[in-house]
């Protein structure tokens, strides 16, 4: 897969492409559709299929204090974007000068002057140009005006409520991970890197891995069930978000007690899936009773993990 980080940089190509447009933040199961009908149609077409997706997300750039946490850091979201048979990804710079792009001039300088294209897949409630002034009834009419076709999407329901990366991020943000499973495909996780830590664990008898953390979106404090991947093996879990206030608050971090394992990982790097939060975190008046915690907080993941039949992907 090709990654371009400005559309300038794409050499138009001859044959015509497929194009499926947005920010993708999460690459959650309306994400997916856009990306699979993309993708599908280029392969039966015997050209490319392209992505088209903005970085930074534009309201880091026009509304800075209203601007979320991405849920999945940029190398996550072209890993995930190449593993389902993406051609290309243009990952648009979002500057002053591009957000003042009017709709219809990006149609025709960007996606057919730069793309050359053929179709364009999108969610109903695309907007984009300047003032976000352009709309999926817009593209329709200048698809029919200048010779290209526009595929719809529409709204995907679970449990009746359409899933969005802003739902999706305000649950992880509650700590209800087991509810953003059904919208995404899959568990949300966070990559970074394994650092050495206080060494707290290891004295207590929980060993953990800390994590740096390269992914913004953390859930909220608490203790969870979790999978740690490393090396394409997943490992179960027990994971605590928070400050630690047992031993004095301190700042923020990611601990991961991995069950039945005794490996060095120190500077691997790793991702964390959260399967289910299990508590809230709280402050102990003894290390001792500290201790008891967190047995009963392996017992309770281990039930976790029976009864959603998880065992090792090693």
């Amino acid at each position: 897969m090709e990654v371009f980080r400005d559309i300038e940089d794409f050499r138009r190509p001859e044959m015509k492409t497929v194009v499926t447009m947005g920010n993708f933040d999460g690459i959650h199961l309306g994400h997916q559709a856009l990306v699979a009908n993309a993708v599908a149609e280029a392969k039966q077409w015997r050209t490319k299929s392209v992505v088209f997706t903005f970085d930074p997300h534009p309201l880091k750039l026009l509304v800075p204090e209203r601007a979320p946490q991405m849920i999945v850091n940029h190398q996550d979201k072209m890993d995930m974007l190449q593993s389902v048979g993406v051609d290309a990804v243009v990952v648009q710079t979002f500057d002053r000068r591009f957000a003042s792009i009017q709709a219809d001039d990006f149609v025709r300088r960007y996606l057919l002057k730069h793309l050359n294209l053929s179709k364009i897949w999108l969610g109903r409630d695309l907007r984009f140009g300047h003032a976000r002034e352009g709309d999926a009834e817009d593209l329709i009419r200048w698809g029919t005006e200048l010779g290209f076709g526009v595929g719809i999407v529409e709204p995907i329901l679970v449990e009746g409520k359409r899933i969005s990366s802003s739902r999706i991020r305000q649950l992880i943000e509650q700590g209800r991970v087991d509810e953003v499973q059904p919208m995404l495909g899959r568990y949300h996780f966070i990559s970074g890197t394994v650092v050495s830590g206080q060494r707290r664990g290891r004295n207590m008898g929980f060993p953990t891995a800390n994590l740096a953390a390269t992914t913004e979106l953390l859930p909220q404090d608490g203790i969870y069930a979790t999978i740690l991947e490393l090396q394409d093996q997943g490992w179960l879990s027990v994971s605590s978000v928070g400050h630690n206030p047992t031993f004095g608050e301190g700042s923020r971090t990611i601990e991961a007690y991995i069950l039945d394992f005794a490996k060095d990982i120190y500077g691997e790097p790793v991702k964390l899936s959260f399967v289910q939060r299990i508590r809230e975190e709280r402050k102990f008046a003894e290390i001792g009773d500290l201790v008891i915690q967190m047995h009963e907080d392996v017992q309770a993941a281990r039930a976790v993990f029976d009864r959603l039949k998880l065992r090792y992907k090693n």
